[in-house]
């Protein structure tokens, strides 16, 4: 009976050390399981949190070296001309150099495919016009126009004039479209070039006014508004600063501004909208774009600088001696005005069928 009592007391035993054991085991199994996760959760957070600190010092110190702003066509131009008075303002903000980097050639299409295939970085930066959302119906692109850039800012915008010899026998928008509807296809007007902002308004004019005009084509505004003066053709599309003097000294008559608000240089004439064309809009304007990708905070930071050096003072009345209104927009507002002018002038060329060959 002793025996007996021994030996279960031994197997007792036996199985109380394998439950001991066994169950040890598991729970620290278990526990180093339960924990391990929470460590590399904890390494994980605290990297984020390093990155996040890193993110917002390099945001901060942004830029600590030279910036280029790309232009994509010649000096001297209006792209030209307001991408300098950016970038010198740009300068004085950010203490660091902006570049104004000319890379004209194919209408734009090659400096601005630069910017394309830039870094996201913010070191690398577009200076676009107007044609920039002309050139996809025109031309066949290396780059998706709204894909592939990070909208920043709208710079400037400036508007067209209609312009006439004083001897055509039309004073107003209204008496313009109705001899030109009497006499279709016999009056001739003058843009600074096929496929630019001021031969496709002309288009939007003729389509609006359903009218046909002959479209002559000038190396630049400034021929074509000699020619006008001169009695060679009747009338012009083009940018208020050229033709401005000789408005003023009454050698040109202004028949309409193209845009929906009037030119503050030309206060007294009507918008063709208000000439009975109502809605009728046409502008040129000027903005900032990244390359792709560029991070929301660094586009941000640079369109609050690009705000601040474009709302001062000297560069708001420089703008205005050069007929062009100083204007900044949200980086939201900027891509829905690219994707507006890009439907409206595909819709004017493709029904207009202009052909364009890159030079």
């Amino acid at each position: 009976m002793e025996i007996k009592n021994y030996r279960n007391l031994i197997i007792f035993i036996l199985v109380l050390i394998f439950i001991i054991k066994y169950s040890g085991a598991w729970a620290f199994d278990t526990q180093e399981n339960v924990k391990q996760p929470q460590t590399d959760k904890y390494k994980a957070n605290s990297q984020k949190t390093n990155e996040y600190h890193a993110d917002l010092s390099k945001l901060a110190k942004f830029p600590i070296k030279p910036v280029r702003l790309i232009i994509p066509f010649a000096t001297a131009g209006s792209n030209d001309v307001v991408a300098r008075l950016l970038a010198q303002k740009l300068t004085e903000t950010w203490r660091q150099q902006v570049v104004s980097d000319n890379r004209a050639g194919a209408n734009g299409i090659i400096g601005t495919d630069m910017v394309a295939k830039a870094p996201a970085d913010g070191y690398t930066l577009l200076m676009i016009s107007t044609s920039f959302t002309m050139n996809p119906s025109l031309y066949k692109l290396p780059y998706d126009s709204l894909k592939d850039f990070s909208p920043i800012s709208l710079i400037a915008e400036g508007p067209l004039v209609l312009s006439i010899n004083p001897s055509f026998p039309a004073n107003s928008i209204e008496q313009l479209i109705l001899y030109a509807k009497n006499k279709p296809g016999s009056i001739q007007y003058a843009s600074s070039g096929l496929g630019g902002i001021a031969h496709l308004t002309g288009i939007l004019f003729e389509k609006t006014a359903d009218i046909s005009l002959i479209h002559i084509p000038y190396k630049s505004s400034g021929s074509g508004v000699i020619d006008v003066i001169g009695g060679q053709v009747p009338l012009i599309f083009s940018s208020v600063s050229p033709a401005l003097t000789f408005i003023k000294s009454g050698k040109l008559r202004a028949l309409g501004i193209a845009t929906l608000n009037r030119s503050t240089l030309l206060p007294n004439v009507k918008t063709i909208s208000e000439s009975g064309m109502l809605g009728f809009e046409s502008s040129m304007w000027w903005g900032v774009l990244g390359p792709r990708n560029l991070p929301q905070s660094l586009m941000q930071k640079i369109n609050q600088s690009v705000r601040t050096s474009i709302e001062s003072q000297d560069i708001q009345l420089r703008f205005t001696s050069l007929g062009m209104d100083a204007k900044v927009s949200t980086p939201e507002d900027l891509n829905r005005l690219i994707t507006k002018d890009l439907r409206k002038w595909s819709n004017i060329i493709s029904s207009s069928k202009i052909k364009m060959e890159v030079n």
